[in-house]
């Protein structure tokens, strides 16, 4: 609401400033059109125009990567790998590398995305944010390993991600066992 508020008040100022500027050229531009005046006219409309249109492509923009953050996160296949990263709070249960590399991809291009301010950060106060803190708690031994074998930024944008959602929303993953044992 206040970028539109703020792309009226442009509006109205550029049509301000050209009726002080061009106020008395315009009483007479029927009888008598400058080219200068129609370029000046033309300029301030255009000014006007590219404000008002990157306000709206940017809140549409914005628009489009969360519906996308949430597409992605929702297919059959990331529902999978989600289960089976899960799965590995089971004693005995090994991380399924193909699922865990998955994971891993995307939410580092999320993160990488929110560090570059295409994605709001917002998106991640729901159980949106907790779940990227399990997740990276759980793979956080893989990715080590990861970085220790080939790529020392492996899941890097990742890991910022997780970081920045515990600081900012305190969620804290705290498996059940180490739970148990805190009741005590």
């Amino acid at each position: 609401m206040n970028k539109r508020i703020i792309a009226y008040a442009f509006m109205s100022l550029s049509l301000l400033l050209s009726i002080i500027f061009y106020g008395d050229v315009l009483v007479n531009i029927s009888s008598e059109i400058q080219l200068a005046t129609v370029v000046g006219l033309s300029a301030i409309a255009s000014g006007v125009t590219g404000i008002i249109m990157s306000l709206s492509s940017k809140k549409v923009a914005n628009f489009e990567a969360i519906r996308e953050y949430f597409q992605q996160g929702d297919t059959p296949e990331m529902l999978k790998n989600r289960s089976k990263i899960y799965d590995t709070e089971v004693e005995g249960v090994k991380i399924d590398h193909t699922a865990a590399a998955e994971i891993c991809g995307l939410y580092h291009f999320w993160g990488m995305m929110v560090s570059k301010g295409y994605l709001p950060f917002w998106i991640f106060k729901s159980s949106s944010g907790y779940s990227v803190v399990k997740l990276f708690f759980l793979l956080e031994p893989y990715i080590m390993e990861r970085r220790m074998a080939s790529n020392k930024y492996y899941a890097e944008g990742f890991e910022q991600l997780a970081k920045k959602i515990k600081k900012k929303y305190k969620y804290e993953y705290i498996p059940e066992e180490r739970m148990d044992q805190q009741e005590v």
